[in-house]
């Protein structure tokens, strides 16, 4: 009996890492995809502020930064470690809501 519970705890601290590991995947592939848009599909973007070289610089800064969380996110997936991935989450929310408000903020802008 103890050793069936030692192995069901087992069990459940690997399932555990496996579950964060997964996430911090789809995670980095959902950073990346973002990333693909800002860089190469800003048309997109376009629909909804001014096309100018200050937005275009908008939108190729996020990429990029998006681009290197997602490589920080394959990192973050292989190291494995809890700190390290709450770490790098608390990055991505920055990241994004200062992209959400910065990208609001434009859209706001009367449009020429």
């Amino acid at each position: 009996m103890l050793l069936a519970n030692c192995f069901f705890y087992l069990l459940l601290i690997l399932e555990d890492l496996f579950m964060i590991r997964i996430l911090m995947i789809i995670a980095t592939l959902v950073l990346l995809f973002v990333s693909y848009y800002l860089f190469n599909k800003q048309d997109i973007f376009f629909v909804l502020i001014n096309k100018n070289d200050k937005n275009q610089g908008f939108l190729q800064f996020y990429g990029a930064a998006y681009a290197v969380l997602g490589v920080m996110g394959i990192l973050t997936a292989f190291f494995n470690q809890r700190f390290i991935a709450l770490v790098f989450l608390l990055i991505v929310i920055i990241v994004s809501a200062t992209f959400s408000i910065r990208f609001a903020k434009k859209i706001a802008e009367p449009k020429q």
